[in-house]
């Protein structure tokens, strides 16, 4: 039924990445919705408590926007650590998805803006041998978030 093909030496080097990100996981993550707002001023909309906030020095003291950006990387990597088994990848994904889906209702191609966002702070960090490692990570989760979405029928 696994629908994710990562072969042992993939998900070594996926797993390698991350973690450099993922020891600094709330000011990695701040650091990404940080730039996600400011890119993309649109996706501020879904968080009514960010509305107010323009600069970025501002953004970057705020615990809501820290809280967040420090559970989004703490879902990637519980990701991360399953993605030798799809049925606990899956596990993780889908509820988020769902979530995100019908209570939230957050467009999916934000999923694809944050994502895009974390290879290139990884690239600007830690070189692009970094990112390439991490790109299919990102591909899969948007994939089956996207696949999540469908279901839900968005």
């Amino acid at each position: 039924s696994s629908t994710m093909s990562f072969s042992e030496a993939e998900v070594q080097s996926a797993r390698g990445a991350w973690e450099k990100m993922y020891v600094d996981a709330e000011d990695n993550g701040t650091a990404v919705l940080v730039r996600m707002f400011t890119e993309h001023p649109d996706t501020k909309s879904y968080f009514t408590h960010f509305k107010g906030m323009d600069s970025a020095e501002e953004m970057k003291q705020s615990d809501q926007i820290r809280g967040h950006g420090k559970r989004v990387f703490t879902a990637i990597n519980d990701m991360v650590q399953h993605l030798d088994n799809s049925e606990a990848f899956l596990g993780i994904v889908n509820p988020l998805g769902k979530k995100h889906a019908t209570q939230l209702k957050i467009d999916p191609k934000n999923f694809r803006i944050i994502c895009d966002i974390i290879l290139q702070l990884m690239e600007e960090k830690f070189g692009g041998d970094c990112k390439a490692s991490f790109e299919k990570v990102t591909n899969e989760i948007c994939t089956h978030l996207n696949n999540v979405y469908k279901e839900a029928g968005w």
